[in-house]
């Protein structure tokens, strides 16, 4: 028993120094999860094409060309239309501004009695200018420079690392099936089984999880793009496109979809209730179709958790690890989800759970029995009078049968 448990709390060491060391170099780690994530995603489309004769460098080949062809195409197709849009924002900032400041400030202070505010450009570039005069001087200013270098510095190095995940990904695709293999080979002998199955069960949740989720982002920024733009907001592409990305993220999307078209609309419209109910009318229905369509068809119940759950998981990884820990919570959450489920199952098989209950299965067992027994004798004793009247009346019909030979 000694020997059992130091060797577990020398496995539990090991993870917890493993951890600690994939901790400290999270920012080497980061592509390689990145990568990972990549190959995981597309591995199935890799084997799909492998399968049809091609070689496996050849399929994964065939896979990143793929890709970049659509991303081209849509930032071909795109981006025009969001400089467009970015340039049509751009050129009303004084019309913006004009509006907020005789119509919507004047506005506000008549409805809730403030005091009238007005926004003076003027003014706020005379003290941004005063603020910088005042506490930053030329060692500031180099320091501040030395800052932005760095800064330039930093954006190489993530331009360096978005270059480098596409390769790191063709590697682990075209290592993909061997690397499970040697994985596989750690589990022990014993435990190869459950482990598999277990394994299985995540794989399948979080591979469908993660695909329909980016097809929900996707229609999802389609369907805001699209009814943003017929009810006439000038920049409904963006917001569409925005709101969709943010999906991600459950019930992000729409919070930050929503007001950013009840700003631009105020922007575009002034305060016309019209146009205000008619974004309302977008959202409403690209949350129907998510609610209703996108997320029965393309998700289902594929983590099994209540929206409370999901609020909480998502809140959870934000706190744990900012914007990436929003990003990864639910597949996180389901992947926990099964094997709670799994633990619970155990747990249901032990005799820490089974032990009181089966003294009462025994005792109910008995007394089924008890029952049974008597409901036998009853039986019996019932039986017993029709048994004897019949052998009698046997008894007296072979006499008489006797007499008359």
């Amino acid at each position: 028993m000694g020997d059992r448990t130091l060797r577990r709390i020398f496995i539990l060491a090991g993870i917890a120094l493993i951890l600690w060391i994939l901790f400290l170099l999270k920012p080497v780690v980061l592509p390689f999860m990145g990568a990972f994530l990549i190959a995981y995603l597309f591995s199935p489309l890799v084997n799909r094409l492998h399968r049809m004769g091609l070689p496996r460098w050849m399929s994964i080949s065939a896979v990143f060309v793929g890709i970049g062809v659509v991303m081209t195409l849509a930032a071909w197709y795109l981006v025009p239309l969001i400089w467009e849009q970015l340039m049509y924002a751009k050129n009303n900032i004084p019309a913006n501004i004009h509006w907020i400041n005789y119509t919507f400030l004047p506005w506000l202070s008549d409805t809730f009695n403030l005091v009238p505010m007005e926004i003076d450009t003027e003014q706020m570039s005379a003290a941004i200018m005063e603020y910088i005069q005042t506490n930053y001087s030329a060692d500031s200013i180099q320091a501040m420079l030395l800052k932005v270098a760095q800064s330039g510095l930093n954006f190489i190095q993530i331009g360096g690392t978005i270059v480098l995940i596409p390769v790191i990904a063709f590697y682990f695709l075209l290592d993909w099936n061997r690397m499970l293999d040697r994985m596989r080979r750690l589990i022990p002998r014993k435990h190869e089984k459950s482990t598999m199955i277990i394994v299985s069960e995540c794989h399948s949740v979080l591979g469908a999880f993660v695909k329909g989720q980016f097809l929900v982002m996707f229609l999802l920024g389609v369907v805001y793009a699209v009814g943003l733009q017929l009810i006439g907001l000038e920049v409904g592409l963006i917001i569409g496109m925005i709101a969709g990305l943010a999906s991600i993220i459950p019930y992000l999307g729409f919070a930050v979809g929503i007001i950013a078209a009840v700003i631009a609309t105020l922007f575009q419209f002034g305060m016309d209730w019209m146009q205000l109910f008619l974004v309302l009318v977008v959202f409403m229905i690209g949350q129907a179709i998510e609610g209703y369509i996108l997320q029965p068809f393309l998700l289902g119940d594929k983590i099994g958790l209540s929206p409370v759950a999901v609020v909480f998981a998502v809140l959870a990884g934000a706190q744990l690890a900012g914007f990436l820990g929003m990003l990864i919570a639910l597949p996180v959450a389901a992947v926990i989800v099964v094997l709670l489920r799994h633990a619970r199952e155990c747990y249901e098989k032990s005799a820490i759970y089974t032990d009181t209950p089966a003294v009462h299965l025994a005792g109910a067992g008995s007394i089924n029995i008890e029952t049974e027994q008597a409901n036998i004798d009853i039986e019996l004793k019932e039986d017993t009078p029709k048994a004897l009247q019949e052998t009698e009346n046997s008894s007296k019909i072979e006499s008489s049968e006797h007499k008359d030979r």
